[in-house]
Formats: C-alpha cells, sequence, structure tokens
C-alpha cells in the first residue's frame, strides 16, 4: 500500500503514516469534507452504513455551523431567541456543564470576540481597550436562557460559537449510528475530533500526538479502544497582526487570544464532546489549573505541551502508552 500521512490538529492515526496493512479486506476508508474540515471513517461495515453516518455528521453541521446562515445557530444568532431542536438544546446544555466546571474558560459566547479579532486581522490592527471592554460585556454563558426547546440571550449582541464543540457532537452521533447498524470496529475522525470504537486493522487504534512545532514529529504514541480523544492547539489555526500571530483559541475572561502556554492539549474521555470541550477549555485554563481540574474528573485523561517542550500528563495517561 502506497504511503499516506493523515494529521490534523495534532492527532495521527497511526496505521495511516506508515503503510501498515491497513486497512485489511473488510475494513473500508472513506473521506469527505464536512463542517470546514476533513472527515474520515475508518471501519469494518458497509459503504451504506458509513454514508448513513457521514448524513450524521452533516445533519450536525446544517443545525451548527454559525457560517450558514439558515442553521439553527444562526436562526438564534439573529432573532436573539428561537425554538431550536432537541439536538442544539442537547449541545448547548453540555456547553453551559463544561463552561461551569472550567469556571468559565470554556464558553460558546465567544462569539463577539472571535468576530472581533476577524476584524482585527482584516484592519490589521489590534483591537483598542474600549473596543475589547465592549465585546467582553457580551460574554458568559450564564446570560443564555433555556426553557423547553426554547434558546434565547439575556443581554442584546451575543453570539453562539459552537465551533469548540460541534465536531465533537457529531463525531459521537456517527458513532451512535454506526453501533445501531451493529458496527463493532471503527474509527471517526473531524478534523482531529475523534473517536475510536473497538479495535483497528492492526489492534487497538493507534493514535501520535504531534509535536506542536515540529509537524512531523510525533511526541508519543497511544492505544485508544471505546474513547473519543481532541487536541487543540495554537498551530494550526491563528490570527496574523502586525507581523505577529495569534493562536485562535480566546480567553473569555481576557477577551485576548492565549498565547505561549500551553502550545497543546490533548484530552481523552468517554466521547468527542467530552475531549473537544476540555481539550479548549484546559487551553485557556493553562497547565497548572487544567491539570488539576482534569485529575478530579473520572474516567478523563490528559497531555498538556508547553512553549518549552514541558509536558505534564493526568494520573492515568501511563496506562495509554503503547507497552
Amino acid at each position: 500500500m502506497k504511503k499516506k500521512q493523515l494529521v490534523i490538529f495534532g492527532l495521527v492515526v497511526l496505521c495511516l503514516i506508515f503503510g501498515e496493512k491497513c486497512p485489511k479486506a473488510e475494513f473500508i476508508t472513506q473521506t469527505q469534507i464536512i463542517m470546514t474540515t476533513t472527515v474520515t471513517i475508518v471501519a469494518d461495515a458497509s459503504s451504506r452504513d458509513v454514508q448513513e453516518a457521514f448524513e450524521a455528521i452533516k445533519k450536525v453541521d446544517s443545525l451548527m455551523n454559525h457560517y450558514n446562515p439558515k442553521s439553527e445557530v444562526s436562526i438564534l444568532n439573529q432573532c436573539k431567541k428561537a425554538k431550536v431542536s432537541s439536538q442544539l438544546k442537547e449541545v448547548i446544555l453540555k456547553a453551559l456543564y463544561f463552561s461551569r466546571i472550567t469556571d468559565g474558560a470554556f464558553d460558546i459566547t465567544v462569539g463577539p470576540l472571535v468576530s472581533l479579532w476577524y476584524r482585527m486581522e482584516r484592519e490589521k490592527r489590534l483591537p483598542t481597550s474600549e473596543e475589547l471592554e465592549n465585546t467582553l460585556s457580551l460574554i458568559g454563558s450564564q446570560d443564555i436562557g433555556i426553557d423547553d426547546n426554547n434558546v434565547w440571550f439575556k443581554k442584546k449582541g451575543m453570539k453562539l460559537d459552537l465551533g469548540v464543540i460541534a465536531k465533537g457532537y457529531a463525531v459521537d452521533k456517527a458513532i451512535e449510528i454506526l453501533k445501531e447498524k451493529g458496527v463493532k470496529n471503527v474509527l471517526v475522525n473531524a478534523g482531529g475530533d475523534m473517536y475510536c470504537l473497538g479495535e483497528g486493522p492492526q489492534g487497538k487504534w493507534k493514535v501520535g500526538i504531534q509535536h506542536p512545532r515540529k509537524t512531523r514529529e510525533i511526541v508519543e504514541v497511544i492505544e485508544i479502544s471505546n474513547r473519543g480523544v481532541a487536541t487543540s492547539g495554537d498551530y494550526h489555526r491563528y490570527y496574523t497582526i502586525l507581523g505577529k500571530r495569534f493562536g485562535h483559541i480566546i480567553n473569555p475572561s481576557t477577551g485576548l487570544p492565549v498565547e505561549d502556554i500551553p502550545t497543546s492539549v490533548t484530552i481523552i474521555a468517554s466521547d468527542a464532546i467530552t475531549a473537544d470541550a476540555l481539550a479548549t477549555g484546559v487551553f485557556v485554563l493553562g497547565p497548572r489549573k487544567g491539570m488539576e481540574l482534569i485529575n478530579t474528573l473520572p474516567q478523563i485523561e490528559a497531555m498538556i505541551i508547553s512553549e518549552k517542550m514541558e509536558i505534564l500528563i493526568s494520573n492515568g495517561w501511563q496506562d495509554l502508552l503503547i507497552k
């Protein structure tokens, strides 16, 4: 088999790198562009089942992509109050939970801040203190109201950005579909947010953690089965303003991009949505506070890499390493 590399947001599926016998005859690999990223499914399943999984991901995208003016989240952002689907309500409720446990470091109301920094990049300048203060006044998950299937904002000008959680949720929905079809072994990878069910062609799924500053170097290799995994980093997406690079992850409390520490956070969790959300939350919290949080959460593991390549790992991380 011709060597093929797949490196997306800090995670590498090793059977796709080194030309191993991957996949076996009973495994199929299919890739589509959804949610503005590459989505790959490797599964011992029929092509029809895999297509249904892709449709589940597309459904999430149609509801939660704020760049799509017809999506539910866009309508909510425009109208400030809307009746939403059970899926969007579920994601918002999950986001409120992650906001609480991270003390606000994870926050889906950062939409106005994201818009501000995109505008600053276009205008080639940094925001003024007044612009930051005015925008920060619109940030805060506590100002989201939910009643039955109605969601509303308590402040005019608030906007949701589900980019920090929707991909993980979409991966979980795809896995849910495949489980219903009786599929036992599958990997769903949506731009680095992934879930590894059962085993791959060569046993447990092997995932490499990419060096945050050397894209062709792997820091560690872990084995994953029946777990979600996600990495947040400052090296793939960023703003460039006045010749300086600013990471795309914004601290909701300061309104500024998180810089220098850490450079990469990888989370292993029972599902992809948890891994996705906590990767961002811990990135904002920083190494010390982030790891303190992780070590209080059951069945959650983490690796945090700083700018100087200082590595912190959670209590159970060693158990994931290839023996």
